[in-house]
């Protein structure tokens, strides 16, 4: 029995070395997708920093990060949009339809936890002000929206209240002043998520840091506007010492990816092309290892399995979803007659005439992507908030010969 149980420990340190080898699957040439581990230690290296400045991350996050709580309100609610992306179902109540056209229109998704609340420090006592940290907001980037939710528990009483958001503001002297951002309507019991839009203060967070004083919660009776009643007693979750970690209130801001943006990624796109150029003796990304040369010539152009594995890179701790990526790429050659399922272009048809004819004129056309899709990626950063980005031109659709 102690034998059976070392060979299996050495089976499985043999196969963590193997999968530790490489982060990519490819086709071996026969139909199979297999691991690639024909890579060196400073081949993945640089496998892996390249994948970080597709990715935009400067370095990994900390393991420790893994201990973050999944199960929180913010990061629920980004899995919930990227399940929705993905086409999966989905488990929460969060009613994605609502910000379906901010879903749409932005590159990147953050949520910002509760980072404390504070009571009795207004002048409208029975009220609530809840604070957030904003200040890991993307460098450059365009704010499409921001949203405050609040989950509500039914209440077994009959009437209406209007909850209402203020932004926290400091006045000459110092004093704490109150400008109304949005109300909501809701009966006393309306279980749910409430949505306010908070676009303006969240703005206005970001331009000027210091004016974060937070919002502030204030809840009335229709039967008697003028009187202000506690949060929770209409069933509201405004603390974080609550045991509703999943009902806690957060923050979701949109962005698109703004100029300045757009140059730190082209700055990226060339420091990786540099690398690439000094490594290029020692790994071919669009190679493969498994195809020998007789057995490439006898392929057309054609899409190819190119599966790059997150667990495989020890990525696991820090991107929450997906595992991996079938990223594909173009392989094969573009011989005539060029098929009708080498998706050829007028060009490349003519070009491979020429070279048929006279290979000193022109080359032959190359196999390329002809349409590229795009990816989600959901990940924790170094303070363990929780971000989605959409990555455009990620993964091959399709083939054919330019």
């Amino acid at each position: 029995m102690k034998i059976y149980v070392f060979l299996l420990f050495v089976v499985s340190i043999l196969n963590y070395i193997c999968a530790s080898s490489s982060g990519f699957y490819v086709d071996n040439g026969k139909d199979q997708t297999v691991l690639d581990k024909s890579m060196s230690r400073k081949q993945k290296l640089n496998f892996e920093k390249t994948m970080l400045n597709i990715l935009g991350v400067r370095r990994k996050p900390k393991r420790h990060i893994a201990s973050s709580n999944l199960y929180s309100s913010g990061p629920q609610y980004l899995l919930d949009v990227y399940n929705s992306l993905e086409g999966s179902k989905r488990h929460t109540d969060f009613n994605l339809d609502k910000d379906l056209p901010s879903v749409i229109e932005s590159d990147v998704i953050m949520t910002f936890p509760m980072k404390g609340n504070d009571v009795n420090n207004m002048r409208h006592e029975k009220g609530i002000r809840l604070l957030f940290d904003v200040s890991d907001v993307p460098v450059g980037d365009t704010i499409v929206g921001a949203e405050l939710r609040l989950h509500k528990f039914g209440i077994d009483e009959i009437g209406n209240i209007t909850i209402s958001v203020y932004q926290v503001l400091l006045d000459y002297n110092g004093e704490r002043q109150l400008a109304n951002v949005n109300n909501v309507n809701v009966l006393y019991t309306y279980e749910g998520w409430l949505l306010f839009n908070i676009t303006s203060p969240f703005t206005t967070w970001i331009a000027f840091p210091s004016m974060n004083e937070g919002l502030y919660i204030s809840v009335h009776k229709h039967s008697n506007p003028g009187h202000e009643i506690h949060p929770e007693t209409v069933g509201l979750v405004s603390s974080i010492y609550d045991d509703t970690e999943d009902r806690q209130p957060f923050v979701t801001a949109f962005f698109k990816y703004g100029s300045s943006s757009l140059k730190s990624k082209i700055r990226r796109i060339r420091d990786v092309r540099k690398r690439r150029q000094k490594t290029e003796s020692d790994v071919s990304y669009n190679f493969n290892p498994f195809l020998s040369e007789s057995a490439w010539t006898l392929r057309s152009c054609q899409i190819q399995t190119l599966y790059v594995n997150f667990k495989d890179l020890n990525w696991q701790d820090w991107i929450i979803a997906p595992d991996g990526f079938a990223s594909y790429y173009c392989g094969g050659v573009c011989d005539f007659p060029l098929n009708a399922h080498m998706n050829a272009t007028n060009h490349a048809i003519v070009q491979t005439l020429v070279n048929l004819i006279n290979p000193n004129e022109a080359p032959k056309s190359t196999c390329a992507p002809l349409t590229l899709g795009s990816m989600a990626v959901l990940y924790y950063l170094e303070d363990n908030s929780v971000i989605l980005k959409k990555y455009k031109n990620m993964v091959v659709k399709s083939c054919g010969c330019h």
